[in-house]
């Protein structure tokens, strides 16, 4: 009879399959990772095509940011992600009763919109934000090359301590209104687009706007000319 496999031998074997797969979860998550961050850029990418082409149908003028769904007081609001989709798809069956629809996935109805590594359905502003200091600016051809116009927004809010950084105070990030900041879900960073049609991850874009919004070293954030939030698309 052949010789079988000891009980030492059997627990070393344990002992090195358990140690492989310590050092490889991690890689894998990584990877993991990773491959939602491209989905992700790829996203951006899209986003940005079906703006240049929503300029090119609206006398070369940005969705707007935030509107009234039905044109009263008490409708349901929608902003740029559901002016952009309607441009795009064209959806007879789009419904305009709920708060934005599509930049939250709503129904699983608008992939597109919804960032892998996202919290889904967030109780804020989605998947997606728009930079409002670029969106003031009213067109692509305004703003600046080194300033993003979409990028990772806020995960899910469900109280208003949930908005108060202690790392960079909201009222500081990119000038953003509201209860949203840019959030770094892509393992340390967040993805970003531009008025070229290129998408990027940077780690350290977030605190470089938090420092300067429009990249103007010759002026303060309170003191930057052209970001009016009153002025917003809508």
């Amino acid at each position: 009879m052949g010789r079988g496999f000891t009980l030492i031998e059997l627990l070393v074997v344990v002992a090195i399959i358990s140690l492989l797969m310590s050092i490889l979860t991690p890689s894998l998550s990584r990877a993991r990772q990773q491959a939602k961050s491209t989905v992700c850029l790829t996203r951006l990418r899209e986003f940005m095509n079906g703006l240049t082409a929503y300029s090119n149908d609206n006398e070369f003028q940005l969705p707007p940011m935030i509107y009234d769904a039905l044109d009263s007081e008490s409708s349901p609001l929608h902003g740029w992600a559901e002016a952009l989709y309607m441009d795009m798809y064209r959806d007879r069956h789009f419904s305009f009763e709920d708060d934005y629809p599509v930049q939250r996935n709503l129904g699983g109805r608008y992939e597109l919109w919804e960032c892998k590594q996202g919290v889904p359905q967030a109780n804020s502003t989605g998947h997606y934000r728009v930079y409002e200091y670029s969106w003031v600016q009213g067109t692509l051809d305004h703003i600046k090359q080194r300033l993003p116009i979409i990028m990772d927004a806020n995960p899910d809010v469900t109280d208003e301590d949930d908005l108060l950084r202690s790392d960079i105070p909201m009222e500081h990030i990119a000038g953003l209104e509201g209860e949203a900041y840019i959030d770094e879900r892509h393992y340390g960073g967040a993805n970003y687009c531009f008025n070229d049609g290129h998408a990027v991850r940077s780690t350290n874009l977030k605190e470089k706007l938090a420092e300067d919004w429009d990249f103007d070293p010759e002026t303060e954030n309170e003191d930057t000319p052209g970001y009016d939030p009153d002025l917003l698309p809508g």
